[in-house]
């Protein structure tokens, strides 16, 4: 399972005897569980009841457990193997039931127990099957959406854990593995063990089930394509959680009181720091390591009266740190989604819409602060005839090069942007009309000297100085006359309207 975390970078002859051979070993597993279902179904049906007995270690109750691993593992199955998973899974929970009678001195027969145990796996495998069918649904539509992904999972998680809790105790009550009195006390601790197993381990266990059984209908790379990171930094982290787990349950040990236990919910402001800062594959490590070290802890300091502050605290945390996954994708998709709105995809200066925006600030601050401002409209001369003559792929070609050409003469604090067509609006805080246009003139020169060799470009300008109480508008309007006053006289000049 440890090959899984290992950085795809690592060249083959950069490996050690050991991890070479390790390597080997996990890729020869791999082939037999992929070519062989007899050998998938014993490997499945040995991991289910391994894990099943983890989860047996930490039963503080009769049936309920402070999480409860097989749920995880038997929802990251279905999700990853679907049908194939249904009769190891099956097979593990009738061989449970036996053992499970065996050790509660149960007075069921053999036959009995594992008509039980049949019961206890149709409750406990469908409706997780279910959940994870939908999960896939989700992920397959969702494409990269990350946090709809995850909501999903969580809610569908959620939903799963309760109907499974609540099939497998009155499958229990129907076969006299458990009395009708113990149904309320025992049904919320076995659903909220159940859930954190789901949100804690599933995500790992699919991490391992994909690595070990590549041909698979679901994928996990949006979560596994980064790597660790620097040992030196995840070690400091986890570190980190360690130590606030350690106090934060000593001093529950030591106060012996509900709410000193509840001071492990500040482990979520870490985990939380871990999932926007570090890639999902370790988020989902440090989450799995964190939950174990509360459960041999609680444990260890017998805190079992305050066992479902510890089972709440291990859900909300995990849930937490699972949606800080998506954290960075939506900076990463509104900072898109600015861009798209803010930019003009063809030239690359800034849109029409924010231009608006712009505009309205600068103009306020120049009123305000009684300095001036200068716009400028400009377009090129006769670009339709070239767009004819030349193709609109030469016109795009020299609008992109013209866009390019005006902004490099531009100040950082100036603002260009592409109005529509091949007209073009220019910004000038803190310049009047007379300096624009020696900026202008500069412009309108390399334009001319850049232009393409088939095609000599020209452009026009229309340049307005701002009034007193003038706003946008009236601006835009005065430069625009400019514009106009420039082709009447020809074109390639630079026209100023200053009334």
């Amino acid at each position: 399972m440890a090959a899984f975390f290992i950085g795809r970078h690592l060249k083959h002859n950069d490996l050690q005897p050991s991890s070479y051979k390790s390597h080997y070993m996990i890729d020869a597993l791999i082939k037999i569980l992929n070519q062989s279902s007899l050998a998938r179904t014993f490997f499945l049906f040995i991991a289910w009841l391994g894990v099943w007995e983890a989860g047996r270690i930490v039963e503080y109750t009769d049936h309920a457990s402070v999480w409860f691993p097989a749920s995880g593992f038997t929802f990251a199955c279905m999700l990853v193997l679907g049908k194939r998973a249904f009769l190891p899974i099956m097979l593990g929970a009738i061989v449970i039931t036996l053992w499970q009678g065996h050790i509660y001195q149960s007075q069921l027969s053999q036959l009995e127990l594992s008509w039980a145990g049949f019961l206890f796996g149709l409750a406990h495998i469908f409706p997780y099957w279910l959940g994870a069918k939908l999960v896939a649904h989700i992920s397959s539509k969702t494409h990269s959406n990350t946090p709809q992904l995850i909501v999903g999972f969580l809610i569908i998680a959620g939903v799963s854990a309760l109907i499974t809790t609540i099939l497998v105790i009155y499958s229990l009550v129907f076969t006299d593995q458990m009395s009708s009195d113990n149904v309320a006390k025992t049904l919320l601790p076995f659903w909220i063990g159940d859930l954190a197993g789901i949100v804690v381990l599933t995500p790992l266990f699919c991490g391992i089930l994909i690595k070990l059984f590549p041909m698979t209908h679901f994928s996990l790379k949006e979560f596994t394509s980064e790597q660790l990171g620097p040992n030196k930094r995840l070690l400091h982290k986890l570190s980190i959680n360690f130590l606030i787990i350690i106090v934060t349950m000593l001093t529950a040990y030591w106060f012996d009181s509900k709410e000193s236990a509840f001071a492990i919910f500040f482990l979520a402001v870490t985990h939380m720091w871990i999932a926007c800062t570090e890639s999902p594959k370790f988020n989902v490590i440090s989450l799995a390591t964190s939950s174990i070290m509360i459960i041999i802890l609680v444990h260890y300091f017998k805190l079992m009266d305050y066992v479902m502050v510890y089972q709440f605290a291990i859900n909300v945390i995990a849930a937490n740190a699972l949606f800080g996954i998506a954290i960075p994708q939506l900076q990463a998709h509104n900072k898109t989604l600015q861009e798209m709105v803010f930019t003009d995809s063809l030239t690359q200066v800034s849109s029409r819409h924010y231009m608006n925006q712009r505009a309205q600030l600068e103009i306020a601050q120049s009123l305000e602060r009684g300095i001036p401002l200068t716009l400028v409209i400009f377009d090129l001369d006769s670009f339709k005839i070239i767009n004819d003559q030349h193709g609109h792929a030469m016109g795009d070609k020299i609008l992109q090069n013209v866009a390019k050409t005006a902004k490099s003469l531009l100040r950082r604090n100036d603002v260009i942007a592409r109005f529509g067509g091949d007209e073009f609006v220019i910004l000038l805080p803190g310049l009047n009309q007379i300096d624009a246009q020696a900026v202008l003139e500069r412009i309108r020169q390399h334009i001319i000297k850049n232009s393409d060799q088939l095609v000599t470009v020209y452009a026009s300008f229309g340049v307005a100085e701002l009034q007193v109480e003038e706003d946008f508008t009236a601006l835009f309007k005065r430069a625009d006359h400019a514009l106009y006053q420039s082709k009447e006289l020809g074109g390639n000049q630079i026209s100023v309207n200053a009334s």
